[in-house]
C-alpha cells in the first residue's frame, strides 16, 4: 500500500502560513504583532473558506476528484479563524467586559463571532464518526458554510479600516461568484 503524497503536500502548503507567522514573531519582524497577527489570521481562515467552497466547481472541471482535500482545507480554515479569534481574546486581556464592550461597540466583532462559533459546529462534526452519526442530518449542518460565508464577508468589508479599501469587495464579489454556483439557476428562474 503507497502513501499518498498529495495529502501531505497540502498539509505543509496550508500550514506554510501560520509557520511564516511563527517565524516574522520569534525574528522579531512585527512591529505591532497584535494587528500583523490577528489580520492575516483572518484573512487565511477566510481565504481557506473560500478555497473550500472553490472545491466543487473545480471538482466539476478536474479529471479526478479533488473533494476528499475539502475537510481538511475547512479544518485548516477553522484553525486561522481559531487563532484570530485567540488574538482577539488575548488583546482584550480575557476580559469578559473588555469583550462585551467591543461587541456592543463594533458591530462587526459580533457577525464575526456569530461565523466562528457556526464554523466551531462544522468542525466540530466534521470527523467519520460524526458523519456516520448524523446521517442525513450532516450534510443539512454542512450547508451552514454558505452562511458563514456570508457572515465572513460582512465581518471583513465592516472591519476594512477605509471605505476606500478595495480588498473586502474583492473577497465579496469572490464570495458572491462561489456561492452562485450552488443556485439552480434553471428551476430558480422558472419561478
Amino acid at each position: 500500500m503507497s502513501i499518498s503524497w498529495q495529502k501531505p503536500l497540502l498539509f505543509i502548503l496550508l500550514l506554510a502560513p501560520f509557520l511564516q507567522l511563527l517565524f516574522d514573531i520569534f525574528a522579531g519582524n512585527l512591529i505591532d504583532p497584535i494587528e500583523e497577527i490577528t489580520n492575516p489570521t483572518g484573512q487565511w481562515a477566510f481565504r481557506f473558506l473560500l478555497l473550500s467552497l472553490l472545491i466543487t466547481p473545480l471538482n466539476k472541471i478536474t479529471p479526478f476528484s479533488i473533494i476528499k482535500y475539502r475537510r481538511m482545507i475547512g479544518v485548516f480554515c477553522f484553525f486561522y479563524a481559531s487563532l484570530h479569534l485567540s488574538i482577539f481574546l488575548i488583546d482584550q486581556q480575557f476580559s469578559l467586559e473588555y469583550i462585551l464592550e467591543d461587541v456592543v461597540k463594533r458591530p462587526y466583532i459580533t457577525i464575526g463571532f456569530s461565523g466562528f462559533i457556526l464554523l466551531f459546529l462544522l468542525a466540530a462534526t466534521s470527523t467519520n464518526k460524526m458523519v456516520k452519526r448524523l446521517g442525513k442530518r450532516w450534510k443539512k449542518l454542512h450547508k451552514m458554510i454558505y452562511l458563514i460565508a456570508i457572515l465572513a464577508t460582512v465581518h471583513f468589508y465592516w472591519q476594512a479600516k477605509s471605505a476606500t479599501d478595495i480588498e473586502p469587495l474583492i473577497y465579496a464579489i469572490i464570495t458572491l461568484l462561489l456561492l452562485g454556483f450552488r443556485v439552480n439557476w434553471k428551476k430558480w428562474l422558472k419561478h
